[in-house]
C-alpha cells in the first residue's frame, strides 16, 4: 500500500494557513508519521494554534518506531551526516531522518509518498528515489484529483505565504496548477 508520510514542515505550513481540511482531504486516510514527526506536531501546538484539533490518532494511526540498535545508529547517522544535526540537539532533524530512514529500508513503504517543505530533505530524499511532494505538489496533485480547482489551490497557497510560510516553490497565478 502507498502511505503518505507528511513531516512537521508540511503540517505547520498548511495549519497556520488555517488549510487543515485540505491536507487531510490529500491523505485520504493513508498518513502515517514516525514517533520523531509525532512528537514534532504535539510540540508545534504549543504555538500552532490550529495543530490542537489535530487528532494523530485519527490522522495517523499509531506512530511508528525506530526499533533496533542497527535501526538507531543508522537513523542517527543520517541525523548527523546528511541534515547536519549536532550531538548536543539530539532530536534535531530527527523527524527527517526517521522517515528517510524508514522509506528507504521498509518494505512497506517503500511506495510511500514523502510530504515535506524541508529543502535538504526533499533534494535529498529525490536523489534516493523517493517519492516526495512539497506543499505546491500536493495542491497540483489535488487539481489532478480534481479536488481543487486551480483557483482554489491558488488561494491555498496564497494563504500559506499570508501566514509567513515559505514555499519551496510558489505559484504566480492558478495556472501554474495546470501541470
Amino acid at each position: 500500500m502507498q502511505y503518505l508520510f507528511p513531516d512537521n514542515s508540511v503540517i505547520v505550513c498548511f495549519a497556520r494557513a488555517e488549510e487543515l481540511d485540505v491536507l487531510e482531504q490529500y491523505l485520504r486516510g493513508k498518513g502515517r508519521v514516525v514517533e520523531a514527526v509525532s512528537r514534532e506536531i504535539s510540540d508545534s501546538a504549543g504555538h500552532v494554534p490550529a495543530l490542537s484539533g489535530l487528532d494523530q490518532q485519527v490522522w495517523f494511526g499509531d506512530p511508528i518506531p525506530v526499533v533496533g540498535a542497527a535501526n538507531i545508529r543508522a537513523v542517527e547517522g543520517v541525523r548527523i551526516a546528511v541534515f547536519g544535526g549536532g550531538k548536543a540537539k539530539p532530536r534535531e532533524h530527527l523527524g527527517e531522518s526517521q522517515t528517510l530512514h524508514l522509506l528507504r529500508t521498509d518494505v512497506d513503504y517503500q511506495d510511500s509518498i514523502w510530504l515535506t517543505e524541508d529543502r535538504e530533505a526533499f533534494r535529498f530524499a529525490q536523489r534516493q528515489h523517493i517519492t516526495t511532494r512539497d506543499a505546491f505538489g500536493i495542491l497540483c496533485d489535488m487539481v489532478g484529483y480534481l479536488d481543487l480547482s486551480i483557483e482554489r489551490a491558488f488561494e491555498v497557497a496564497q494563504h500559506i505565504l499570508d501566514a509567513g510560510e515559505p514555499m519551496l516553490r510558489e505559484p504566480s497565478s492558478p495556472r501554474d496548477f495546470l501541470v
